[in-house]
């Protein structure tokens, strides 16, 4: 048995240190605690986030209109969920 930090983003498992194992092994995952981002992630996270947002601002009414039906249709994975504008 070996244990092994790592960081799990939602959807990465990224290894923090070297893992020496040769044949497949069953692994058991224990999430600890949340990472608290540095300033340099959260700028690049702030930037990718209003890279995307600028780009809704030139919508016409009508794209605007199409996207909100598009949003609020039941998908077949979430029929629960529902927006409300």
């Amino acid at each position: 048995m070996a244990i092994v930090k790592g960081i799990f983003d939602g959807k990465t498992l990224r290894s923090l240190g070297p893992v020496h194992i040769d044949r497949p092994h069953y692994v058991q995952i224990t999430i600890q605690e949340e990472v608290e981002p540095d300033e340099e992630e959260r700028a690049r996270r702030r930037e990718r986030i209003l890279s995307y947002a600028g780009s809704w601002l030139d919508l016409e009414d009508e794209m605007w209109a199409e996207l909100q039906r598009t949003l609020e249709r039941p998908t077949a994975l979430f029929p629960e969920r529902t927006i409300s504008w």
